[in-house]
């Protein structure tokens, strides 16, 4: 005869770091072809149907960091708030930086 133990709340909260990180990846992607169709298009940048909209740009680029700073905010990953507050500043900024450079190339 066997206990049941509850699992252990750390090894849970590290677990939403499983799907955190997909998502936020996911996010940043969709960012990134939100951006380079609004930059050129969906044939290229040459012809009659090239649409410049830095706008849109702007709004897909930070709308990826603040999605990917709230999910490493709000979600109870850590114990600790201020290191899930650091950790999602940290990862906006990052996703941020991401979605950018891969806009320019």
């Amino acid at each position: 005869m066997t206990i049941d133990t509850p699992p252990n709340r750390s090894r849970l909260r590290l677990l939403n770091l499983l799907w955190i990180a997909p998502v936020a990846v996911f996010v940043d992607l969709d960012a990134i072809l939100v951006a380079k169709i609004a930059r050129c298009g969906v044939f290229g940048c040459s012809g009659p149907l090239a649409i410049r909209s830095p706008g849109e740009v702007v709004v897909a680029i930070v709308a990826a960091g603040l999605v990917t700073g709230a999910l490493l905010g709000f979600v109870p990953w850590h114990r600790n708030r201020w290191v899930r507050i650091v950790v999602a500043v940290l990862g906006a900024a990052a996703s941020w930086a991401f979605v950018a450079l891969q806009y320019a190339t």
